[in-house]
């Protein structure tokens, strides 16, 4: 069961508010490639690789690197990789020396690998030792390079243990990891570029919801369970969850995604963690925040990014940010899709959007601000509001966003009821207080409390 998480949503360009704002960058890949993971080296060093955006459903082998900050990014292809081969992930030291992790995308020759290049992506080398080219369960769906030599690597399991290597010597040999997990059942395996790295530590996330952690580079690795049913949604259909972490190894943000497939009811949820991730608490937050993906900025105390990507709705999208650890968010922009998203620091980041092809304008949007200045004062307000509060019955929601469904949840988390469009029947709610999520559409998400009298 081979996964990729990316599908064809159509991006649009950018457009700018106030202080925080996106630069749309041209990454020359193909009309309609999207951004798929984002390798920031330093303020002007960065790379990406492709996936396709036009629901052609190919697998594009080529990077986008830039030297300059983004002003110019340079797109060429990966030469030697097996034809049913896709890129996985992607890393960087510098601007000419990177790694990306491959995988099969089919049935064939066994694709994966770890590639290298020290000629800033002109030719690639195939490592040896990771990945046993005779063994057919082999997926690679990640590697990282702390430095020129030290790095780690990790797939699916295969004899009953997630298949991990690291190497000290910049990929000449990689040894396999003796201490990495076994699944807890046969649903379980990780997803392509699914990861954080704060540091020396890990944390992946896992198809039946447990978050791999590891404190020491990839050779010891512990697992917890988490609100994610599954990271990817090949398990559990409409299910999805990200991850970011805070420098501090401790703190972090988890979204929890589901209902997201067709016919579904969509709920999306916030929770934060003090203890790396093991426990995880729910969070309700206020203003409106977004679950296409999430990223901790580097250089603060606690100041994360959301994006929205599109379900099917060009409507009511964008990114916010929060300085409070995820309680307050504001608006950096709305109505424009964004996807992958990565932060060096305070004033320098990326996020991803659909190329308009080679010698175009558009394929990846870079971070105009800083927000080390920002505050968690109230953004662009959607003038929410919910009546009567508290409630008995039907309850009634307005906003100067156009409100797609609405959803009760309890203190834990727990989804209760729900209902399209902005009237919500709260009758057989015992009295309490709940936490009320407005869905604006395309991942725009409201929370605000409501009281059942």
């Amino acid at each position: 069961m081979k996964k990729l998480l990316l599908t064809g949503f159509a991006l649009v360009a950018m457009m700018a508010t106030a202080q925080n704002s996106w630069v749309a960058q041209a990454t020359n890949f193909a009309a309609n490639f999207g951004v798929d993971e984002i390798k920031i080296v330093d303020a002007n060093t960065a790379w990406t690789f492709a996936y396709d955006g036009s629901g052609a459903g190919t697998y594009p082998k080529v990077v986008s690197k830039t030297l300059n900050g983004g002003t110019s990014w340079s797109a060429r292809p990966v030469s030697g990789l097996a034809s049913n081969a896709l890129i996985s992930d992607i890393t960087a030291i510098d601007g000419n020396t990177a790694w990306i992790a491959t995988a099969p995308f089919s049935s064939g020759v066994t694709a994966n690998g770890i590639w290298k290049t020290t000629d800033g992506g002109a030719t690639w080398t195939k490592q040896a030792n990771a990945y046993n080219p005779a063994n057919a369960a082999s997926f690679a769906n990640h590697v990282h390079f702390w430095d020129a030599n030290n790095g780690w690597t990790s797939g699916d399991p295969i004899n009953n243990k997630f298949e991990m290597y690291k190497t000290s010597n910049g990929g000449t040999t990689w040894t396999a990891v003796s201490g990495a997990l076994a699944p807890d059942n046969s649903d379980e395996f990780t997803y392509v570029g699914m990861k954080d790295v704060q540091g020396d530590d890990i944390w992946v996330g896992t198809s039946i919801g447990r978050i791999l952690h590891s404190a020491d580079r990839g050779t010891t690795w512990t697992g917890a369970y988490s609100p994610v049913l599954d990271f990817g949604g090949v398990i559990t259909s409409g299910s999805s969850g990200h991850l970011a972490m805070n420098a501090d190894k401790t703190h972090g943000l988890l979204i929890a995604v589901d209902g997201a497939a067709a016919g579904q009811t969509l709920s999306a949820a916030l929770y934060s963690t003090a203890d790396g991730g093991q426990t995880w608490d729910p969070v309700t937050p206020t203003g409106t925040w977004y679950f296409g993906d999430v990223a901790y900025v580097p250089g603060t105390a606690s100041t994360y990014v959301t994006t929205g990507i599109n379900f099917n709705n060009n409507a009511w999208l964008g990114s916010a940010y929060s300085t409070d650890g995820g309680l307050t968010w504001n608006s950096i922009d709305t109505g424009e899709q964004r996807g992958k998203v990565a932060f060096l620091n305070p004033t320098t980041g990326w996020a991803g959007q659909f190329s308009d092809g080679p010698g175009g304008t558009k394929g990846i949007l870079k971070f105009s601000g800083n927000l080390a200045l920002a505050t968690s004062e109230a953004g662009v307000k959607s003038n929410l509001k919910v009546f009567p509060n508290p409630a008995s019955d039907v309850v009634n929601i307005t906003s100067n966003k156009k409100i797609e469904s609405v959803v009760v949840i309890d203190l834990s988390g727990r989804v209760l009821t729900a209902a399209k469009g902005s009237q919500v029947n709260v009758s057989s709610l015992a009295k309490g207080t709940y936490m009320l999520q407005v869905h604006y559409g395309g991942g725009a998400v409201e929370n605000t409390k409501l009281i059942k009298k």
